[in-house]
């Protein structure tokens, strides 16, 4: 499992920006991401699987890190991904909502949302960094379920 693609957005509603690396914020999100400072909810991680049963490219969803991992909508709260040695633990499902819809210009927002259930990704949190706090396209993914 790998990192696929990596984004930031400076502005709520922008277009996420393509990164080639990011750096991490240990009790936070990614370095110069809008949800750099929160403590929880900082990072959303998309599964390339979900993506294509969406039909939907990396960054449609406003991701922030995504990844090859087939089963990440069924894992629990409190799960890790290791990326590289740095850690980020799961704090729930990313809810849908109708701005998405707006935001990649679907006519029927309500029924693109709806499509969203059990798609949307997973909210987390960095717990821990390597000395670097770097993460690139490439990188390695692994997960430590609560079980």
């Amino acid at each position: 499992m790998t990192v696929i693609a990596l984004f930031t957005q400076t502005q709520a509603g922008s277009k996420p920006n393509p990164q080639r690396e990011v750096i991490l914020v240990s009790g936070g999100g990614i370095q110069s991401d809008i949800h750099e400072h929160r403590k929880t909810r900082s990072v959303v991680l998309m599964s390339t699987a979900d993506l294509a049963k969406l039909e939907l490219h990396p960054g449609d969803l406003r991701e922030q890190i995504t990844v090859d991992i087939p089963e990440l909508m069924q894992l629990e709260v409190g799960s890790q991904i290791d990326i590289n040695g740095n850690i980020l633990e799961i704090d729930g499902d990313c809810d849908p909502c109708t701005h998405i819809g707006d935001l990649l210009e679907i006519e029927d927002k309500e029924a693109f949302r709806d499509t969203l259930l059990g798609h949307r990704g997973k909210l987390a949190r960095v717990i821990h960094t390597t000395e670097s706090a770097r993460i690139s396209i490439g990188d390695p993914v692994r997960v430590n379920t609560n079980s």
